[in-house]
């Protein structure tokens, strides 16, 4: 009896020996999420796959699939038994809480022996991004029109008006050109009429994103507002490719590997929202320029766009000038501010709007 004690405990001594040393090998794993980009709250699945390619079970493995700050969870664990030549995978949820790139960069795993005395460990790297865009924001329902705009929120306003292609007749709001109005509809109706154009393909809209909080920039930051602002962009995004007016976006917010202002070229279509959304998505709270520098660098580009809707969390006095110059330089200038001290200083010409959140 006692031999074959004596035989049960060698063997099981070989065995969690012979476990400890080759469990990972041939152990092959791999991490896949459902999507590359999401939205807030919306849920993602991961899929963790380990295939044994070797005739030797894997009695105990535990698994710790660790995750960045900012979703439901830090850290998902589970254990496994895998049998010789056995492919097996896990599937979970997990969602993200706040906009921006997250990077997945490793897990740990543990490897027991055969009766749960001993470990060893292995940290794998995942290096799996996942974007998580911003909010959704209604421009309709957020901007507030300052001056004599009357309520008016549409886009088609926005673009340069083409004098070819006269749709009807509206209300002057004060900010069409006088040689716009249409004076026998104007003393038929006792007020200012003005001729309504429509808009041809060729024009085209820069979405400028300024993400400056606080002067100097380097002394921090308020990402509320700011996180406001790339909603506010994202919505008009929306808009604009809805009324298939093509649009572009200069910031100077750092993505999550530019060290310069961003700068994307106008276009349409589900390719170009998607591919805007993700950057804005990837923005983090780092400033390549102060505003002024973004300003001055597109007036001196002297880019050749029908519009510019500015975007900006606060208007600081040093901004007044350089805005001013590139109502002058362009054809239209439209400026959104969360905060509307010193928008009564801008040109007359600026299209202003506040915003209600």
């Amino acid at each position: 009896m006692t031999w074959i004690l004596a035989g049960i405990i060698l063997f099981t001594a070989i065995i969690n020996k012979i476990t400890l040393k080759y469990g990972f090998d041939k152990l092959n794993y791999n991490l896949d999420v459902s999507k590359k980009a999401a939205e807030i709250g919306e849920d993602i699945s991961v899929t963790s796959t380990f295939e044994n390619n070797k005739g030797l079970t894997v009695t105990f493995l535990q698994v710790d699939e660790r995750y960045p700050k900012g979703f439901n969870v830090e850290n998902y664990n589970y254990t496994l038994y895998i049998l010789p030549y056995q492919r097996v995978k896990r599937t979970y949820q997990i969602v993200g809480m706040e906009r921006g790139l997250y990077q997945i960069k490793g897990s740990s795993l543990s490897l027991g022996d055969f009766i749960g005395f001993k470990m060893v460990y292995k940290n794998l790297n995942v290096g799996k991004d996942i974007v998580i865009l911003p909010r959704k924001l209604d421009i309709k329902k957020s901007l507030i029109p300052m001056g004599s705009l009357n309520g008016d929120v549409s886009v088609r306003r926005w673009i340069i008006d083409d004098p070819n292609m006269i749709l009807g007749i509206r209300d002057y709001t004060g900010n069409e050109p006088q040689k716009y109005i249409h004076w026998q509809s104007s003393l038929k109706h006792g007020k200012l009429m003005v001729k309504n154009f429509d808009f041809t393909t060729d024009n085209s809209i820069i979405i400028v994103l300024n993400i400056e909080t606080i002067k100097p920039f380097w002394m921090g930051i308020e990402k509320e507002s700011i996180e406001n602002s790339i909603s506010l962009v994202r919505g008009i995004m929306e808009e604009l490719e809805s009324k298939k007016i093509p649009y572009g976006f200069i910031t100077n917010a750092f993505g999550n590997s530019s060290t310069t202002s961003q700068f994307y070229y106008p276009g349409l279509g589900r390719s170009q929202l998607s591919f805007l959304l993700e950057m804005l998505g990837r923005i983090n709270y780092g400033i390549s320029s102060t505003f002024e520098a973004l300003l001055t660098e597109i007036v001196n580009r002297r880019y050749s766009y029908s519009t510019f809707v500015v975007v900006t969390p606060k208007i600081f006095t040093s901004y007044i000038d350089k805005l001013n110059r590139l109502s002058k330089s362009s054809t239209k200038v439209i400026l959104i501010s969360l905060e509307d001290a010193n928008m009564d200083k801008l040109n007359n010409d600026i299209i202003k709007y506040g915003v209600k959140l």
